[in-house]
């Protein structure tokens, strides 16, 4: 059974260590200590050689004592989006928060706290289960970068759960989108602005041009959004600006649709610079894939039955963010997300409902019966 204050204690130390993207060593350490403990051969590959982190990824396995039963693997990252260092936990109304000075960490150390309880509890009670491959990745706050550079051959598992969104206990989600983020930048030509404002031609206003001709930005559709998040420009008041940058991220549940989308935004902006005198470059970098997994997936339903059986109302969702289950889907791992009450997240205002906690390391461990019983 999931041993409530013992889960509640590690979840406040691992929250206590610092673990900023690119430097989650303390963290790993701490980890691959508690899966020691639970008498695991953890292991650490070599993605900070990729990243410039300063450690890599984490497994471990599970050995299970029903050899029939699919092999499932369960996911958390171990960053923490700043500022993440010195997190003092405050507990009210059986709720958790921080301080108020750092972030709280609940994303993801919710996931890492309850896949680790999830194990011990298995190894306690003496279940019945199949094997169980387990993962905390890094960096996945700037880009999921641990999971990007990993190597598939260590996956050896027939279905996945990321145990990394926001939501109910019960919620599944089952698809996701693919995201591009597109890197443009417009150039003028640089003229004194007082003394010859018409020998030059100013950027930024190309690029304001070609932005307000977008006929359309933010939610585009039910599944697709476009945002601009990044824009810079400008070396002097006194200057023609002959130069301006801008990121578009655009992403789609339905791929043919971001993929027209993609081309005829190049295309329009590209039209509007070259009319207005000036030019354009363009840096399309292909973010995670899309992920759409069948209601029916025996990935999905293992997950929806042991929902069932705790209780917890079941609902089937799909998400316009991207995680490493993305990823771990385009190496051909079914993988879906499971809620785990996380809000607020990437706020000083992130809390974590000690239930949630609780609830999710029982979905885990549930689970991973449900699987070994069919």
């Amino acid at each position: 059974m999931i041993n409530e204050n013992r889960l509640l204690n590690e979840f406040i130390e691992l929250v206590s260590v610092p673990c900023p993207s690119k430097d989650e060593k303390a963290e790993a350490e701490l980890i691959m200590g508690k899966l020691r403990e639970l008498g695991l051969e953890p292991e650490m590959d070599d993605v900070h050689a990729k990243t410039g982190g300063t450690c890599g990824n984490v497994w471990a396995y599970v050995k299970g004592n029903v050899p029939d039963a699919p092999v499932l693997l369960f996911e958390a990252h171990m960053d923490s989006v700043a500022p993440t260092t010195g997190t003092k936990v405050v507990r009210k109304d059986d709720v958790l928060y921080s301080d108020g000075t750092t972030t709280l960490g609940g994303d993801d150390k919710v996931g890492v706290a309850s896949i680790l309880e999830a194990v011990r509890a298995l190894q306690e009670d003496g279940a019945a289960h199949g094997d169980v491959q387990l993962l905390f990745t890094v960096s996945e706050e700037i880009g999921c970068l641990g999971v990007v550079n990993l190597d598939k051959s260590w996956i050896k598992a027939d279905y996945g759960y990321c145990m990394d969104i926001g939501g109910d206990l019960g919620e599944i989600t089952y698809a996701a989108p693919k995201l591009y983020d597109i890197y443009v930048t417009v150039k003028g030509k640089a003229a004194h602005a007082g003394i010859a404002p018409e020998s030059g031609v100013n950027a930024i206003m190309l690029a304001a041009q070609a932005l307000s001709k977008l006929p359309a930005y933010g939610r585009i559709d039910e599944e697709t959004t476009f945002n601009i998040g990044l824009f810079n420009a400008g070396v002097g008041t006194n200057i023609v600006c002959p130069e301006a940058k801008f990121v578009i991220d655009m992403r789609s549940l339905n791929v043919a649709k971001l993929e027209a989308l993609k081309d005829s935004t190049i295309a329009l902006i590209r039209e509007t610079i070259e009319a207005g005198g000036g030019q354009v470059e363009f840096d399309v970098v292909e973010g995670c894939p899309a992920v759409e997994m069948a209601k029916d997936h025996p990935c999905i339903q293992l997950a929806q039955h042991a929902a069932e059986k705790l209780g917890y109302p079941v609902e089937l969702k799909t998400t316009g963010g991207c995680s490493d289950g993305n990823y771990l889907c385009g190496y051909g791992l079914p993988c879906a997300l499971l809620a785990t009450g996380m809000s607020n997240v990437h706020t000083t205002e992130e809390y974590l409902k000690e239930s949630d906690l609780y609830g999710t390391a029982r979905w885990i461990y549930e689970t991973i019966k449900t699987a070994a019983a069919k």
